[in-house]
């Protein structure tokens, strides 16, 4: 997900929609919360940092989704954001 974070504030061009921006910080406040107590934990505040805060990060993560992932990411019941979450940890994607 550092990976990610990173990249899509690379990508991110556009100004992203209220419901993406909320679809977005919904995910990373997710992520947050099941990297706690991790080596992780560092790397999502390193990253962010590197965005120019947590809000940027979202910003730009927002601003790479359509509409559709923001509806997603918007209704899933967050037991499905949490596995999402944990799947997109770097040791869960053999890094």
């Amino acid at each position: 997900m550092i990976e990610i974070i990173a990249a899509l504030t690379l990508v991110a061009s556009s100004t992203p929609s209220t419901e993406c921006l909320a679809a977005a910080r919904r995910f990373t406040e997710i992520l947050v919360a099941e990297a706690k107590g991790t080596r992780h934990e560092a790397q999502i505040r390193q990253s962010a940092e590197k965005a120019g805060g947590m809000d940027k990060s979202i910003a730009a993560m927002a601003a790479t989704m359509d509409e559709k992932k923001c509806a997603f990411l918007l209704t899933a019941p967050d037991s499905s954001l949490r596995a999402l979450a944990i799947t997109s940890l770097p040791e869960r994607n053999g890094k």
